[in-house]
């Protein structure tokens, strides 16, 4: 009798243990429904009140409250010290023969005693070599349908940027000039012959830098989605640049950048932001996710977030692109998704006037990382546009 009480006890324990880590699990789901619901009527129509501002740090603060109310023995305040700390990076396996087909051979370097990824496919044959750069939360992996393919007529060459993918990533200033520096170092050491820049997004403004500051670097530039981070801020009127400054200085507080990193590495919430920059469901594969989340699991990745998003939120990130674009002599190409939501393609048309050796090619049914949806047309485009505009130029 006494031993059949102690498993209806034992059950009603376990029950109620459950029973609380579900309710948990509810409330961070509608904490982020919260938030979200104050950012889209707090900023969805330009600068937002005092009001909405009010509510939506009391609500991100309750919600921060409410992690530390892990129901998990080993939760709360450990779970979310854990949660970014290093993690040891293991000696990676022997890649397999499709591994280097598709991803080249991979190797790690050190620029200023920091380690550096890339990755390169040897070309024999190669009239002119290609460095390709990925965006913000990219890496060499996202570009593993176009490396092989242009490795077909070129020596190709990927790199992890600085605070990115298998490189470190320091807790330091970052910025366009620092990645700038950086490409025209591995640059200098490895190849150190003219060359073809292709980057996306982040990546793109840092190849057109590149290009402007280091021209006997470059001999063609290509650009799929082009950010113009300097030009938001010139925008916004004088008086409140202040009272926006405030605001970044708070949304860039690692209070409230570390737990939003802890959220957004969550698979489900990747998989989200992934559908966002792809116009097609089908491309956001398993195979893709792995490549977007396996970096934050690495040494020092919460802590470069913050750093990188706090540098972007800066003047001093970048140049604007029309005064980078004044100083670019070389062939360059823009590709652009009709359907990118991350940088609506009406930007398009202001860059058109910065250089007339510019030349656009929109693409019907892409998104932001046109050359990862759809990467036979991308390489058709730039494989085009390397043998009648750069090598016709040289």
């Amino acid at each position: 009798m006494f031993s059949d009480r102690l498993d209806l006890l034992t059950s009603d324990s376990e029950f109620i243990t459950q029973l609380r880590k579900d309710i948990w699990e509810f409330g961070n789901l509608a904490w982020v429904f919260a938030l979200s619901d104050r950012i889209i009527n707090g900023f969805g129509h330009g600068l937002p009140s005092a009001i909405a501002l009010t509510q939506f740090f009391t609500i991100a603060f309750f919600a921060l409250c409410w992690l530390f109310l892990n129901p998990n023995p080993n939760g709360s305040a450990e779970a979310l010290y854990n949660a970014f700390q290093p993690t040891t990076n293991q000696q990676r396996p022997t890649p397999s023969l499709d591994t280097i087909r598709r991803y080249g051979y991979q190797q790690t370097s050190t620029w200023k005693g920091w380690k550096i990824h890339h990755t390169v496919f040897p070309n024999a044959r190669s009239q002119v070599p290609i460095i390709f750069v990925h965006g913000f939360g990219g890496s060499i992996g996202h570009w593993r349908q176009n490396m092989s393919a242009l490795a077909k007529s070129h020596s190709v060459y990927a790199i992890d940027l600085l605070g990115f993918g298998a490189s470190d990533k320091p807790d330091i200033e970052y910025s366009v000039e620092l990645w700038t520096r950086q490409l025209h170092d591995f640059w200098k050491v490895y190849i150190d012959k003219p060359v073809i820049l292709v980057g996306n997004s982040i990546g793109s403004l840092t190849c057109l830098a590149t290009a402007a500051a280091h021209p006997d670097m470059v001999q063609g530039v290509a650009m799929i989605s082009l950010p113009d981070t300097a030009s938001h801020h010139e925008t916004i009127p004088l008086k409140i640049r202040p009272y926006v400054r405030y605001l970044q200085n708070i949304l860039s507080s690692p209070l409230f950048l570390y737990p939003l990193f802890y959220v957004l590495r969550q698979p489900w919430v990747v998989r989200h932001w992934a559908s966002l920059a792809y116009s097609c469901k089908e491309a956001v594969t398993d195979e893709l996710l792995e490549i977007l989340i396996k970096p934050s699991r690495t040494e020092g990745s919460a802590r470069a977030f913050c750093a990188i998003l706090k540098a972007m939120m800066s003047p001093k990130f970048s140049p604007s692109v029309g005064s980078i674009f004044s100083q670019v002599k070389m062939p360059s190409l823009l590709l652009w998704g009709k359907k990118d939501r991350m940088i609506p393609i009406g930007a398009v048309e202001q860059f058109s006037n910065y250089n007339p050796k510019l030349q656009i090619v929109t693409l019907d049914n892409a998104g932001h990382c046109a050359h990862d949806e759809c990467p036979e047309q991308v390489n058709l485009e730039l494989e085009t546009w390397i043998q009648t505009e750069v090598l016709i130029a040289k």
